[in-house]
């Protein structure tokens, strides 16, 4: 059954169940289901039926969860834009997915124009968002049609979009629902069950929360930005929300626990922690343990071009007594592959790049054949062609066949789940008033990126102190890129350093920061 038939008949069987809940309003299946069924009809009479993608912008809001399956059902991928995001960011994706149509939840930022902009209000769902026009005869999303794609940072400074196709997300959901089912959460069955949603719709994670809930009649609750830079807020509203699944990257969990509040007492549901998108150490895992010692936590790993995650493991006390934890075994229809600078595939305990192979591999980035040809490839898994992404991370699968991740080949890391490509910081950095140079480094505590520092270059010597010039080179910067690509830190040199080579010194980089 395809995922969006999922999705109805966990509306059929759960009308009046909440579907989602932010701040404070609850969806049901049956309104959820409804609206859908009408955007559906209006996107439809928009565009032709040829699969284009629509760009979905806004934050957490249930409209969007609404626009997804509209626009699903009308037979087009979508595309989901965050308010966090910059102007010029928008534009860009706008202009790079040749999109023909926009829904916004929210009023479109200044200097993002596009001439088919169908605005959803999500005020009115109950009585009919969607504006009048024509309506056409929808055809769902089926088998390899892309079903949704999410943008991520471009080492040029172009974010590129990874196209994820129906049958990759179903295949994805069923492990992910398996992964639930097999913790025995409180809760006995997975349709009873809360999912909290901490990343943005923007950020692949979240689709692990999204249709891990909507495909079985459990309730998505989502927390906001705004929620989240609010401790008392926040505690409030993890306390009153009934959650028993928990998916976040670590950095939120680390967050959480800074508040001694955060335990079993203020989540009694909570049966299993679900982490992707980052490095979990084993600290917070240990604390984690110690403040809900009736959870499960499992570890996962995945990018986003192989939909979401591919590996799990169950964190026992055998696994912190190591440095770093594992990030699992990999879960049916995908083989995990190590190899070396020449494709050769390496022995057991040997480090070499992450290559993943199976029926979650994304079919490539959208109208970028030079960026797909680079990246997929085909590979032979027991006799037959299989697709399978070079992931550019370095790992290495123990003797057990248990995949350890090393960190990356290149200069992509991950920062709060966050995917960011550090040459797309610096060559966004350059295009600030007055940077001649710029080079950013990523701050590691315990294996995990906790920041990044940029050091800058500039053409003229800054009036005021450094900290007035920083402050005011970061201001510019977020015209550029989202809040969470922004350096924590922003120092100006007299001038870069540079290796005998001729390259950024980036061992004296980090020799000098903090």
């Amino acid at each position: 059954m395809d995922v969006i038939d999922r999705i109805e008949a966990a509306a059929t069987r759960h009308g009046d169940g909440a579907a989602h809940v932010y701040r404070g309003d609850s969806l049901s299946y049956s309104r959820l289901w409804a609206a859908a069924t009408t955007l559906s009809l209006r996107i439809a009479g928009e565009l032709a039926d040829d699969g284009t993608p629509v760009v979905v912008y806004g934050h957490k809001e249930s409209a969007m969860l609404v626009a997804f399956l509209g626009t699903v059902r009308a037979g087009h991928p979508y595309i989901p834009i965050d308010v966090s995001w910059p102007a010029d960011r928008i534009a860009s994706v706008v202009a790079e997915s040749r999109t023909s149509l926009m829904v916004a939840i929210r009023p479109l930022p200044d200097g993002v124009v596009h001439d088919g902009v169908l605005v959803l209000d999500g005020s009115r769902l109950a009585e009919g968002a969607v504006p009048p026009g024509p309506m056409g005869d929808p055809h769902p999303v089926r088998g390899d049609d892309p079903y949704y794609v999410i943008y991520t940072s471009g080492s040029t400074g172009r974010p590129k979009g990874v196209q994820i196709t129906q049958s990759a997300l179903g295949s994805f959901v069923d492990w992910a629902t398996s992964l639930a089912r097999e913790a025995e959460m409180p809760t006995g069955e997975v349709a009873g069950s809360v999912w909290l949603n901490q990343a943005p719709f923007s950020f692949d994670l979240s689709v692990m929360d999204v249709y891990c809930a909507l495909t079985t009649g459990a309730t998505l609750h989502s927390v906001d930005a705004a929620t989240v830079a609010n401790a008392r807020v926040l505690h409030c509203e993890l306390g009153g929300s009934g959650v028993s699944v928990w998916v976040s990257t670590p950095s939120f969990a680390d967050l959480c626990l800074a508040d001694p509040g955060f335990t079993g007492d203020l989540l009694p549901r909570l049966g299993l922690f679900l982490f992707c998108g980052e490095t979990l150490s084993s600290t917070t895992a240990a604390a984690l343990r110690a403040r809900f010692p009736e959870a499960s936590i499992v570890n996962t790993y995945g990018p986003t071009e192989s939909t979401v995650a591919v590996t799990s493991v169950t964190i026992g006390p055998e696994h912190l007594r190591g440095s770093a934890l594992p990030v699992g075994r990999p879960k049916p229809g995908t083989t995990i592959l190590i190899r070396d600078e020449s494709g050769v595939s390496v022995p057991a305990s040997h480090q070499g790049e992450i290559v993943i192979a199976g029926d979650t591999v994304s079919i490539g980035y959208l109208h970028r054949p030079d960026l797909t040809e680079a990246a997929f490839t085909q590979v032979d898994v027991n006799g037959e062609p299989t697709p399978a992404y070079r992931t550019g991370d370095l790992g290495h699968l123990d003797q057990t066949g248990m995949l350890h991740f090393d960190g990356r080949l290149d200069g992509q890391i991950k920062l709060h789940g966050y995917r960011i490509e550090v040459e797309d910081v610096e060559t966004n950095l350059r295009r600030v008033s007055g940077v001649q140079q710029a080079a950013v480094v990523a701050i590691r505590r315990e294996g995990a990126v906790t920041h990044l520092h940029g050091f800058v270059q500039l053409s003229h010597v800054p009036e005021g102190s450094s900290l007035a010039a920083a402050a005011a080179l970061k201001r510019e910067l977020r015209a550029y890129v989202p809040e969470y690509m922004v350096p924590k830190l922003l120092t100006v040199l007299d001038r870069i350093p540079m290796t005998a080579n001729g390259k950024v010194d980036r061992h004296a980089l980090l020799a000098g920061s903090r």
